[in-house]
């Protein structure tokens, strides 16, 4: 199936300047799950959904994920007006589905407004998740020939999951849960499958230990873990 047959414009009212705009966004139960990376991504057939993540309003420039469109105070409503609409030009060409690259711009415009808004620690963690996460799957779908742009995108992949990490980490301590939706068991995981993403054993190994010892810990979650162990311990070998 097409890609552009399994998203639809979605009507949205912008929380800064009150304009109505429609956003392509997945449409529901069309995505279907084929595989899971080691770091959490979930794999589709057909579509790649993180493309449709950020909600970008064309009349004032303000972009967030849907998670945290409309969470916007009296404070970070001014400071979008001030330093970003006041001086945004841009023009988008409606399109009938994203390309990595349109998707990439409306998650710079995300991050450009997350900062603006001084938002918490754990939405600029998860902006960068999902940007790393998207230049994986750029990568992954491009010819194997294309060696110099496949590594072009790894290098990106590798700084944004960086940065979600140390985001992440600094929300940990700092923020309650569930963060990002998230419970702590499943945020500790995502953490610690990020660390062996990254190859930093030492900190995996930190959480996974925190983790094994939580009660509430699944069958599932600990399965997870020793999957972790063994990777660990194979490159250590």
């Amino acid at each position: 199936m097409a890609e552009k047959d399994l998203v639809f414009g979605k009507t949205y009212k912008c929380p800064i300047c009150d304009s109505s705009f429609k956003n392509l966004t997945v449409k529901q139960g069309k995505a279907r799950m084929v595989s899971t990376d080691l770091d959490l991504k979930v794999n589709y057939r057909d579509i790649e959904p993180l493309k449709y993540d950020v909600i970008l309003c064309p009349v004032c420039g303000y972009a967030a994920l849907e998670r945290y469109f409309d969470r916007v105070s009296v404070f970070q409503r001014k400071n979008i007006v001030e330093k970003i609409s006041q001086s945004f030009h841009t023009v988008f060409e409606e399109k009938d589905e994203f390309t990595f690259e349109d998707a990439l711009v409306r998650y710079k415009f995300a991050l450009l407004s997350a900062q603006v808004k001084m938002s918490k620690h754990s939405e600029f963690g998860f902006i960068c998740l999902k940007m790393g996460w998207l230049y994986r799957a750029w990568r992954v779908s491009l010819p194997v020939e294309e060696i110099k742009k496949k590594e072009e995108l790894k290098a990106h992949e590798n700084e944004f999951l960086s940065n979600a990490y140390n985001y992440f980490e600094v929300a940990r301590a700092k923020e309650q849960s569930p963060i990002c939706g998230m419970d702590e068991l499943t945020f500790d995981t995502l953490l610690a499958c990020l660390c062996v993403e990254l190859k930093k054993y030492e900190e995996a190994k930190k959480y996974m230990g925190a983790i094994i010892q939580n009660r509430n810990a699944t069958k599932r979650i600990k399965d997870k873990v020793f999957e972790l162990k063994e990777i660990i311990y194979e490159d250590e070998e």
